[in-house]
């Protein structure tokens, strides 16, 4: 074609067209996908079920919660209280035993000895455990295993204590970094049919568990190291994974906004996404149910629920992250995953105003097809298109202010292959 024959009117047209190919073209950043690089292994996303502190979960919402189908959000972890009045234990059973029905990983937290026990002889205000009483503490962190096993609820993991670094007026227990280490020392090995997490410290605080990990007898009888992230970040651990011990995420709220507000409902995404690059296997959500919580108080998953469900939908229990581009743009963060069936799946979350363009490579012959949900403040965990993957490469869009995840397909989906030829134009539907 000469420029030189066309009109004015129609020459502007071809030229505006080309130069909006460039700019796209230019604008676009390579996501390298690599599944020979590994790092943890993920065991799933979850939160805490209230019961006996607020009503129990219903079991429509057990199933929102935790089925995985359509309108679900396919958490795959439970937390749960052991209460320290054991009359009282029957009150975790029915939610864990239809999560557990549905797949879903268990575990529990005390928030106190039985006042008895303890140095203030009071279950609030923090105290101390007796030392003569630590025979007597792992019974009943062992029996609350037995109970809830004996109703088809078995736990995979049991913590010792959550948050001993703080001793609010209410349930709770301090600890020091030397009491855990002797805990474990003369009471580790009777955990040996369950896994034990320590230290659930309120920020993530590596001077309680430092001591454990470097304790040749300690180290021996702590399985998961688990915090929270009140006043801190996410960060890696080389200790505790030098040692073979999975980090968990056991708790966290962003803030007590509500949890339809898109703007409140970001920042979930982007400490989603620090935790996994921090090598996190885990990652648990506050209450479950609650104003600012992944359901509603009415039930409906919320938007922090649907940011969620973009990981835990795809990246499933067992699944492993590899190696991706984290950042292709500045805005842009990246992580990805694989399972034993040679599965890819892409997580990408889009902070900034402008749509991004990602050229996401893979190794050959190893998917034909992507395909795309995402959640924005209008769309909520759903299909945004299929990508043909040519020669390695897939291109596609993500929106301002939005998660994507992109899922790898061996056979090519029945769905409209959207068309990402044309003048470097979005191709998707809005």
């Amino acid at each position: 074609m000469r420029l030189s024959c066309l009109s004015p009117r129609r020459l502007a047209a071809v030229t505006l067209c080309l130069l909006g190919a460039f700019t796209s073209a230019a604008l676009a950043q390579t996501v390298n996908i690599n599944p020979n690089t590994t790092y943890q292994t993920i065991r799933g996303f979850g939160g805490m079920n209230g019961a006996g502190w607020i009503p129990d979960l219903t079991p429509a919402q057990v199933e929102t919660a935790f089925g995985n189908g359509s309108g679900q959000m396919g958490l795959s972890i439970m937390r749960m209280r052991i209460d320290p009045d054991r009359a009282k234990w029957p009150t975790q059973l029915p939610s864990a035993q239809r999560a557990r029905a549905l797949g879903a990983t268990l575990f529990a937290t005390p928030w106190t000895p039985p006042a008895a026990w303890k140095s203030n002889n009071s279950l609030i205000n923090g105290g101390s455990l007796l030392s003569s009483r630590y025979g007597d503490y792992a019974g009943h962190l062992l029996s609350f295993a037995s109970y809830m096993s004996s109703g088809n609820a078995a736990l995979y993991a049991i913590s010792l204590q959550n948050e001993p670094d703080y001793a609010p007026d209410y349930e709770s227990c301090r600890w020091t970094a030397g009491e855990f280490v002797n805990f474990l020392r003369s009471q580790g090995s009777r955990f040996n049919g369950i896994r034990v997490i320590a230290p659930e410290a309120l920020g993530f605080n590596k001077a309680l568990s430092d001591p454990m990990l470097n304790d040749s007898t300690a180290v021996q009888h702590v399985d998961i190291i688990g915090g929270h992230l009140y006043g801190t970040s996410p960060s890696d651990y080389p200790l505790a994974r030098s040692r073979g011990k999975e980090l968990w995420m056991t708790e966290h709220f962003t803030d007590n906004t509500d949890a339809n507000n898109w703007t409140a409902a970001m920042p979930v995404a982007r400490e989603l996404h620090s935790s996994m690059v921090s090598n996190y296997s885990a990652y648990v959500w506050w209450y479950i149910r609650r104003s600012y919580g992944l359901l509603t108080e009415a039930g409906t998953i919320s938007k922090r629920g649907h940011v969620m469900a973009q990981f835990a939908k795809h990246v499933r229990p067992g699944f492993v992250r590899i190696a991706a581009t984290e950042k292709p743009h500045s805005d842009v963060f990246v992580t990805a995953y694989k399972n034993s069936a040679g599965r890819l799946v892409v997580v990408a979350i889009n902070t900034g105003t402008s749509q991004r363009r990602l050229v996401l490579t893979l190794q050959a012959g190893s998917a034909r097809s992507i395909v795309k949900t995402r959640t924005t403040a209008t769309h909520s965990n759903e299909f945004a298109g299929t990508y043909a993957v040519s020669g390695g490469r897939a291109t596609a869009f993500v929106d301002p202010g939005s998660v994507n995840t992109f899922v790898s397909q061996k056979v090519r989906s029945a769905g409209r292959i959207p068309d990402l030829r044309r003048c470097g134009r979005k191709s998707e539907r809005a």
